[in-house]
């Protein structure tokens, strides 16, 4: 087991920033639902956000129990994320896109915009939903899948299912098994299940007294399998070689390495449990 330091998560953070900053500039503002990319980009900027959130409640309080429901709620996000755009089959990434905005767009016309009381608000709003829903569902009608499978295509998309095992399987995967799907080996599923449960539903574990600083610090070590999932996610859904050449000689990168957080000791022995492929590094 790798010991529990900042070097490693920093080294993940940083990659992080490039890509998000790298990506933001090359896949602009974009209101086109067909813009996957740019779609993409959004996700992995608001995921990136997450991350630094993590670090700076590890660093600047003793609050472990806001800490490891962030790092759920980030572990959901990455497997969101790589579930639905790390496919080889672009039509089957295309339908779970629309699928996957179209739940978002639904959860928040039936959750925010109904229960408002600014009447003019909620008009306007309303109207502007529903014209967004209505485009996405035109866009799923439109997709290969529809002309293919029409009842199991219609059965999606009435359920808004981005989530669904197969089209010849349809059912809606539970969290716990598209971790598995995106990578994720039983021990971490364990513990995602398990442990990080126990703070995010107020469960017994939650409730310890006492927490110390190198305890937050083992959360942020006990992130870096999401996070390796996600940069593997960023690589595989882009594919972007020059992204990649142009990540080691980046400002950011750079800036890591002459940093105080750099320990090139700390640093090849990650590097050489990520060869073994030991990338479950937990309590």
């Amino acid at each position: 087991m790798v010991k529990a330091n900042n070097t490693i998560f920093r080294f993940y953070l940083a990659m992080m920033d490039f890509f998000g900053e790298y990506l933001s500039e090359k896949y602009p503002q974009s209101s086109s639902i067909e813009d996957t990319k740019h779609y993409q980009t959004v996700i992995i900027m608001k995921i990136v956000r997450m991350f630094h959130s993590l670090e700076l409640l590890t660093k600047g309080t003793l609050d472990e129990v806001s800490a490891r429901c962030l790092l759920r709620g980030i572990l959901d996000s990455v497997t969101a994320y790589s579930f639905v755009y790390q496919r080889e089959d672009e039509n089957d990434m295309l339908f779970r896109h629309y699928l996957y905005a179209l739940d978002g767009w639904r959860e928040y016309k039936k959750s925010v915009i109904t229960i408002s009381e600014e009447y003019e608000y909620k008009d306007k709003e309303d109207y502007a939903c529903d014209y967004v829903i209505k485009q996405i569902e035109e866009k799923l009608r439109n997709h290969i899948y529809y002309s293919q499978d029409q009842a199991t295509a219609k059965f999606l998309i009435q359920n808004s299912n981005w989530k669904y095992e197969s089209l010849k399987n349809p059912r809606s995967l539970k969290y716990g098994e598209m971790y598995s799907v995106i990578g994720f080996n039983n021990k971490s599923i364990e513990y995602f299940q398990g442990y990080l449960s126990q703070f995010v539903h107020g469960l017994c574990l939650s409730n310890k007294p006492n927490t110390d600083s190198e305890q937050m610090k083992r959360v942020l070590h006990e992130c870096i399998p999401t996070a390796d999932i996600f940069i593997q996610s960023i690589n595989q859904t882009f594919n972007d070689k020059e992204m990649m050449i142009s990540l080691i000689g980046s400002d950011t990168i750079q800036d890591f390495l002459n940093s105080k957080d750099f320990n090139f000791e700390d640093l090849a022995e990650f590097a050489i449990a990520l060869v073994r492929k030991d990338k479950t590094i937990l309590i």
